[in-house]
This record gives structure tokens, sequence and C-alpha cells, in this order.
């Protein structure tokens, strides 16, 4: 499926639109803009409940944070408006709820028409364990019904059924996410159209949403891996690990830099499904001439969460308070973090130094107003707040973490980049632009400069040429997929030339055309010191031959190095860590090269 030139029909899909939200949802509805102001229109698409999204889309349209252009479209006010097609066979029920004895507990109406009914919430049955919600069209109709009960064994079950203006039911679901991909595919898979789904949440519910005509892609806003694990071999991010575990059944996933798209593609394969298209940004240089840039203020912008850190860029205003300089920090942004980061402020007596903004509407302007952003997130996917500072002139100093800082930052010249935790780094490099005006006037002219040609860039080109691609490669069928394995070692045999041969045993017999390697790990920096490719396949072994050299190539200088199988399938990698079966009794060698037994345990 080609996209059309000349008609597109563009959905940006996430879980909910609220009247202030952070980078992710900012991301979502810029890039709606976009292809609203090329296309004419583009949609956002919401699951929420609230019946005040007609409000909250006005609100963000009054303010400029929504395009007129855009529509929104959420399921249940799509539900209440407009006639959903139904099922060709609607599923009879497999189980009964008791709802006979069921008390309102809860109502909610449309706000425009308070007097209409949105919805009812009910509970009851045995020992209060069934649920209802009912919802309701204005003109008093149930549009839909969620019940929630549990079956004769005690297992929670739950069924949602979408009715007709006329109170016929014409399509039953056994879980919400059911619903929300059946609705989905009404709405948006046709010619000429784009699925691109931003929201984590929504995106764990919707792997299994299979299209026909629309190729569903995931943009990934944040880090993969878990704080502090490997890229190569750590353990995956909470939120991101059941959309990486159903890969295969998406058509591509969107990654905001090269780096985190290269390590991505080194650890799972994807190559052809894997692309890279950063976070669009409006081209929002202030040229109020009011606002004079005071040398000695800094500021932190973002959401006041554990993962922002701003705890470090307070730390950085007490280093450069004992250095005898006069700072004052502008923390611009609200979250759960925001009464433990003015206690830290009371405990370094900082409080003339920092000042608690809140969530501002005027990012910009106080990104003029300063001269240095302090950038301490423990890891980001694209940092989008570092262009908006370097818009402004507002030069970044940032902690230098995987992903998205190096991609913004040329050290040295549009900012600084220092090692993740050094606080005195950071102070040194805050220091110099306060203290030396020429510097800090050339690197923010530099700032300006690389920001104006970010945001000029056509990221709706590279959309367009990344759907066309995930279309033509949906066109051919399903992709191959190594199955979930474990290796162990068969065997281990000493050569005559001081060599090794390794014979390793994946758990599960793994498809006809899989390759297999073996490689070397640093344990320390997870770096690939060596990768040797298997020498023969016998009886589901993978045989390594190293002769003298290859082995000592595989020893590390400083830190231990461990052995790992890689096994590929077309495009799709695995890596696993090479052990042994499970065993209380297992030969070790001594410090003595000895073979010995350690007591069992």
């Amino acid at each position: 499926m080609a996209l059309s030139s000349e008609h597109l029909d563009a959905y940006m899909v996430t879980w909910k639109l609220e009247r202030e939200f952070g980078g992710m949802t900012t991301v979502c509805t810029q890039r709606a803009g976009l292809f609203a102001q090329r296309y004419g229109r583009a949609f956002v698409v919401t699951f929420s409940r609230s019946p005040e999204q007609p409000q909250i889309v006005a609100e963000l349209v009054d303010k400029g944070k929504l395009s007129d252009k855009v529509q929104v479209l959420n399921l249940y006010l799509e539900l209440a408006e407009n006639s959903m097609p139904g099922q060709n066979k609607v599923p009879e029920r497999a189980f009964e709820p008791q709802v006979a004895d069921l008390k309102l507990e809860d109502t909610v109406t449309y706000p425009e028409a308070p007097q209409n009914i949105f919805s009812q919430s009910f509970t009851g049955g045995p020992d209060g364990s069934t649920s209802q919600t009912k919802f309701l069209r204005k003109d008093g109709s149930v549009f839909l019904t969620d019940t929630k009960f549990l079956d004769e064994r005690g297992k929670n079950r739950r069924i949602l059924e979408v009715m007709a203006t006329d109170g016929k039911v014409i399509a039953r679901f056994n879980s919400a996410p059911a619903l929300y991909r059946y609705w989905l595919g009404t709405i948006t898979d046709h010619e000429n159209s784009m699925v691109i789904v931003d929201s984590k949440y929504t995106a764990s519910m919707l792997g299994r949403w299979e299209t026909t005509k629309v190729p569903k892609l995931y943009a990934f806003h944040s880090i993969h891996i878990s704080k502090g694990e490997s890229l190569l071999t750590g353990e995956l991010s909470e939120a991101h690990a059941p959309i990486i575990e159903q890969r295969n059944l998406w058509d591509g996933f969107v990654f905001l830099t090269q780096a985190q798209r290269d390590a991505y593609v080194r650890r799972f394969g994807d190559a052809d499904t894997s692309f890279v298209i950063p976070n669009p940004i409006k081209a929002n240089t202030l040229t109020d001439s009011s606002i004079q840039r005071e040398s000695n203020h800094l500021i932190a912008a973002g959401s006041l969460t554990v993962n922002k850190n701003v705890a470090a860029s307070i730390q950085v205003i007490a280093e450069l308070v004992r250095r005898g300089h006069q700072p004052v920090l502008h923390v611009v942004g609200q979250g759960a973090q925001r009464e433990k980061l003015e206690a830290l402020c009371q405990e370094l007596q900082l409080e003339e130094h920092v000042i608690f903004h809140g969530h501002s509407n005027e990012l910009p302007a106080h990104f003029a107003h300063c001269t240095v952003q302090l950038f301490t997130s423990t890891n980001e996917g694209q940092a989008l707040v570092l262009l908006e500072a370097q818009q402004q002139g507002c030069v970044p100093v940032s902690f230098d973490i995987n992903f998205g800082p190096s991609d913004s930052i040329r050290d040295g010249v549009n900012g600084f980049l220092v090692a993740p935790g050094d606080i005195q780094a950071m102070a040194d490099k805050a220091e110099a632009l306060m203290t030396d005006p020429q510097l800090a006037t050339t690197m923010s002219k530099q700032c300006r400069e690389f920001a104006h040609n970010y945001a000029s860039r056509d990221l709706i080109a590279r959309w367009e040429e990344t759907m066309n691609i995930a279309a033509k490669l949906k066109a051919l069928g399903s992709r191959k997929e190594v199955p979930e394995f474990t290796a162990h070692i068969a065997s281990v045999s000493f050569l005559d030339d001081d060599g090794l041969e390794l014979r390793v045993q994946p758990s599960v017999k793994l498809p006809e055309g899989t390759s297999f390697e073996l490689v070397v790990l640093d344990r320390e920096t997870q770096d690939e010191v060596q990768v040797y490719p298997s020498s023969g396949h016998e009886n589901e072994h993978a045989v390594f031959t190293l002769d003298a050299d290859m082995v000592r190539g595989a020893v590390g200088h400083n830190e231990p190095t461990d052995l790992y199988l890689r096994c590929q399938l077309g495009q799709s990698v695995k890596l696993k860590r090479i052990g042994v079966k499970n065993s209380r009794i297992l030969p070790y060698f001594t410090s003595h090269n000895n073979l010995s037994f350690k007591p069992e345990k």
C-alpha cells in the first residue's frame, strides 16, 4: 500500500488528552498538527472515559497547544454520537453475571448538558463482587455496558456490549482491549491511512490488533531498558517489555535517535522494521526584546519525577554557591517529587537560590531569561526540552546519558556533555558560561542555529517513507522469529593446539535457517570482545572450534568476559547467556588448574 501524496489520514493513538500534559503528548499533538498542516486534517485517538474531552480540546486549541485542524476521536464519545459497524456475528455470552440487585453508586453527566447522563456505575452481586457501568447517549439510550463479575469458580470475568439506539447488542467483547482493537480497526483500517501509537500503556493492549490495510507503528519516547541495565543483556523496562515481547505483531518500531535504534537492532535484530524519526518541534523563537538574559540564572525544566533527577540540578546550585557565586535556579514543572525537592533546598539552605514555578505555559520566556539549562535526567528517549531551550539561546549542560542528549548537543559547540552523575563537572561548565560572557554569547547563537535547522526538517516526509516501507513489508506476510530458548553447554573439549571445542545446545529446536554465533562480552562494559561464527551444527548442537589465538582473544584484559549464544533467523535476533543445566554438583578448576567438585548445597 503506497501512501497517496494527495490525501492521507494520519492517526496518532494515545490514551488520553488532558489540560496539562508532558513531553510524549506534546510530541503526539505537534506531529498531528504537522500532518494536518499538510493534508488538511489529522486525528488524535483516545480511550479515556472522560466526557470532558470536547471542552479540553477547545481549551488546548485556544492555548495553541493543538491545531484546530486536528480532530480528536474518543472511543466513548464516538460510540455515543456515531453508529459503530457491528460484528458480523455477535458471540454469545460465555457466562452470565448476576445483576438483579445492583445499586447505583455514581453518576457522571455531560459537562455541556448536565441534565443528560453520560454514565452510571452500579455494584452488587455476592459480596459486592459485581460491578457494571452503563454509558448513555444524550437521548438517554444506552450505547455500552461494561460488566465485571466472578464466575462460579471465582474467576474474574468481563463483558462489554455495544448497543444500537434501539437497544440491540451489535458487538460483544470479553475484555476492554478487544473492544479497543475492534473499534480502532473500524475507523483506521482503510487505504491511505497511517497509525502511530505513542502511549506505552495503549500499545501494550494493541499488539494483538490485526489490520489488513494500515500498518501499525509504535513510537518509542523513552529508553527501553530498565535503569542501570546493560543495553545488550539487561532487563527491559516494565512498560516496554510486553511491547517488545510482541514485536513480531507490530509492523515497525520508530526510535527517536540512531543510538537507541542501533542498540535495539544489536539485541533483537529486526533492522528492516526499525526506523529513526526524531521528535517534531515548533519554530518558536521569541522576539520579545524586553526579556533580559541573566548570566547567573539557570533553569531545570520538566516533570518533577525520580527519572528527571532534578535533585542533581539543585546539588549543582549548592556547589556554585560554595564557590562564591550567586546562582538562581528556576525549576519549571510539576510532579510528585516537588515536596522532597523543596525539603532538599531547605536542607542545603538554598531557599533564596531556587524558585519553584510549577507548571508554566511561558516556558520559552523562562528559557530566554536564563543563560544555562541543567539537564540531569537518568534516562531519556529524546529530550525535546533540550531543543526548546536551544531555540531561545539557553545553553544546555547535560549528563551524557542513553539516549538523547548527544543527538541534540555537540559538546563545546551548542552545549556541554558531562559524565552522568558528575556534579563537579556540571558545575564547572555552568560556571564557565556564567562567568564568560563571550563564551555564553557564542554558544547561545550556535544553539539557536542548531534548533532552527532542526525545526525546518521535513519530518512528515520521513514518516510517509517509513509507512511505505512498513506497508510493503506487511504485504510480504509474517516475519520469521527466533523462539524463546535457553543455552546450555553440552560439552567442552581441549584440543591439541591449546584450543577449545564448545558444543552448545539450545533448549528448544530452532527453525531451519537459524545461524549461530559465540559472542564474548566484557562483563563490566558489555562491549563485544570477540564474535565467533559456528563451525558446524550437529545433533542440535551449535559447535564452536577455537584455536589458541582465538581463545586468547576471548580473554579480557581487566575484567572477566562472559559467553553468549546469538541466534539469528532472518531479521530476528536473540542473545542468551551460556550456562549449564540445573545441577547441584558441578566440577570447577582450582587456581592451580586442577579439577575439583564443590560440596553439594
